[in-house]
């Protein structure tokens, strides 16, 4: 009869056999996902939020790797973050732009997937898409506007930073929007594009009880043609009853579900490639059962 210690062995070279089952990394060309991560949280705290969601991307992938692929699943990951995002925001911001840009024109995946750090990295990618794309549609999924004006950009900044700089036709969608969430400056009409406003109450009262979500983003969500669609979320618009992990907790934001019908819907629409940037997670604020990751994740991998 064997040992304890030759079962325990035999248990573990059996736990360990199941990572076969899982999403694998791959460091090469991957079709359908490639993500992208920016490992920095200088752009929450130029803004005074709690520092921690530069843990945030490694955190969402970890849990993202422990989940069960059905079939040959494989994603593609860069680090595109330098250590060094202190020292100059600014020059940092440009050197981001210019490793997405590479990371963009390197991979063909499919699917893009853009894990922050702050909200201001959004900023890097938008500027990296423009490069190719002169007409760019936003849907930011957000507790705020992230259109403050401020002489030092930061997380609270990316939208109207890229509107002050870009020469694309830009048109912003913003849902989820609390209007205790942000001073009124921020709804100034932006130099570039147009932004609409819709805060939970409005979606609910648009979308039946958020029952018929596709019908209210058909609605909503004009697109004209030659448009490229960015899908951003703030993880601090979903409400802490699933998210209690960001800087700012949301006490009345989107359920998880309203969050899911709108990935859905985004990834029904029909374009070569997508993208999508998903910020503000802090696991730090999360807790032992990493809740507000697993949740992230489950966004994520339903188009693995």
């Amino acid at each position: 009869m064997k040992n304890e210690k030759d079962i325990f062995t035999k248990i573990e070279s059996q736990l360990a056999s199941r990572s076969a089952d899982r999403i694998h990394v791959k460091n090469d060309q991957c079709n359908k996902n490639l993500i992208l991560l920016s490992e920095c949280d200088y752009g929450v705290i130029r803004n005074g939020g709690r520092r921690g969601s530069n843990y945030g991307p490694k955190s969402i992938l970890a849990n993202l790797r422990k989940m069960c692929a059905h079939k040959v699943n494989t994603i593609s990951v860069e680090s595109i973050r330098s250590k060094t995002c202190e020292e100059n925001f600014n020059a940092q911001q440009l050197e981001d732009t210019q490793k997405i840009s590479q990371a963009l024109q390197s991979f063909s995946s499919k699917n893009i997937w853009h894990l922050g750090g702050g909200h201001d990295h959004i900023y890097p990618l938008l500027k990296s898409i423009e490069k190719d794309n002169d007409k760019i549609c936003i849907i930011n999924i957000d507790a705020h506007l992230d259109t403050r004006i401020d002489e030092l950009y930061h997380s609270g900044t990316p939208f109207r930073q890229f509107s002050n700089e870009t020469n694309c036709e830009v048109i912003l969608y913003q849902l989820g929007i609390h209007k205790f969430a942000n001073v009124q400056q921020n709804y100034e009409p932006l130099k570039r594009g147009s932004m609409k406003v819709y805060t939970p109450l409005q979606i609910q009262k648009e979308s039946s009880n958020f029952t018929n979500m596709n019908s209210f983003l058909d609605k909503e969500i004009v697109i004209p043609d030659g448009f490229t669609v960015i899908l951003s979320l703030d993880c601090d618009a979903i409400d802490s009853s699933s998210m209690e992990a960001v800087s700012a907790v949301n006490h009345d934001g989107l359920s998880l579900n309203t969050i899911r019908s709108i990935f859905s819907w985004y990834f029904s629409l029909a374009q070569e490639r997508n993208y999508v940037g998903i910020y503000e997670y802090n696991p730090l604020f999360d807790n032992l059962s990493s809740k507000g990751a697993r949740a992230v994740s489950s966004l994520m991998e339903n188009y693995f």
